[in-house]
C-alpha cells in the first residue's frame, strides 16, 4: 500500500471527521464570496467533500504522491478539481496577493521540507521564508489559519498512544503511535504502527520542534500581525490553531503607492 493512502486510512481511524468538517465549514463559510486556498491538501481529506459541498477552494501541495492520491479521490467523488503541485516557497510568486484566507493545517508547517524524505537534519528556520511565501499570497487584510503541535503533544512520555480500533472503508483499523522529542536536535518523532484488517504497516516521520512562541517569532518575521489562538478547537487533543493577519498598508504607505502610481 503507498504512503499516502497509508495516510487516508490513519487520518479517518485517527480523526473526527464530523467535527473536523464542521469546524471547516464554519470557517469557510466566514469568508463568502472571497479566494481561499489550501496549500497543505494532501490526499483532499475533508477539502474535497467540502468542494463537494459547493465550497471553492484552490488546492496546493508540495507532495506529487499526495497529490496523485489527491486525484483518484476527487474523481471517485464525481469532482473535476485539478490540484497544483508547488511548494510553498513558491506561493507569493506564483499568486501574488490573490487570496484572502490560506489554510496550511494538519500540522503540516512543523515538516517543512522534511516531509517527503523524512531528513532528520532539516533547518526549521526555513519555516520563516514559508511563512513570508504565504504572506506574499495573501491579501492585504487577508488572514493565515495554521496548527502546530500542542505543548501537551511535545510533553507527553514516551509511551505508547492507543486510538480506538474502527472501520474504515470496509477495514478493520488499529492504530497506535508514539510521540517523542530529540531536543537536542530539534526534532520531534513520530512512531506509528497500524493494523489494517491482517496487514501491519510502521512507518516514522521527523518534523521540527516548533511552539507558540517560535510560532509567533516566526509570524512576526514574515509580517504578520493580530496572531491569535482559537480558543476551545478540540479538532485534535494535540493539535493547537492560530489564525494571523496581513496587515493593510498604512495611510501614508497607501498615499505614497497611490503617488507612484500616478507618476
Amino acid at each position: 500500500m503507498q504512503f499516502a493512502q497509508l495516510m487516508e486510512f490513519y487520518l479517518e481511524a485517527c480523526s473526527d471527521r464530523k467535527q473536523v468538517t464542521e469546524h471547516l465549514e464554519e470557517l469557510l463559510s466566514s469568508f463568502p464570496e472571497k479566494s481561499i486556498i489550501d496549500c497543505s491538501v494532501g490526499t483532499g481529506f475533508i477539502t474535497l467533500d467540502l468542494i463537494r459541498e459547493g465550497h471553492s477552494v484552490i488546492c496546493t501541495d508540495g507532495s506529487a504522491a499526495m497529490l496523485e492520491r489527491f486525484e483518484i479521490n476527487a474523481k471517485a467523488l464525481g469532482l473535476d478539481t485539478k490540484p497544483i503541485l508547488l511548494d510553498w516557497a513558491d506561493l507569493g510568486g506564483a499568486f501574488p496577493e490573490v487570496f484572502d484566507l490560506l489554510i496550511c493545517r494538519g500540522n503540516s508547517l512543523v515538516y517543512a521540507n522534511v516531509w517527503d524524505d523524512d531528513n532528520p537534519v532539516a533547518d526549521a528556520s526555513s519555516i520563516v521564508g514559508h511563512l513570508k511565501s504565504m504572506y506574499g499570497a495573501l491579501k492585504p487584510g487577508g488572514f493565515l489559519y495554521v496548527d502546530i503541535p500542542a505543548e501537551s503533544d511535545v510533553s507527553r512520555p514516551d509511551g505508547r498512544i492507543y486510538h480506538t480500533p474502527c472501520e474504515v472503508s470496509g477495514r478493520q483499523v488499529s492504530v497506535s503511535e508514539i510521540i517523542s522529542v530529540i531536543p537536542d536536535a530539534g526534532l520531534r518523532r513520530w512512531d506509528v504502527r497500524m493494523e489494517i484488517d491482517d496487514e501491519v504497516f510502521e512507518f516514522s516521520r521527523h518534523s521540527h520542534i516548533f511552539d507558540e512562541e517560535r510560532l509567533r517569532q516566526a509570524l512576526g518575521e514574515a509580517g504578520f500581525t493580530e496572531v491569535m489562538p482559537l480558543e476551545g478547537n478540540t479538532l485534535r487533543d494535540h493539535y493547537q490553531v492560530f489564525t494571523a493577519r496581513k496587515p493593510f498598508p498604512n495611510v501614508m504607505q497607501r498615499f505614497t503607492q497611490s503617488a507612484e502610481i500616478a507618476r
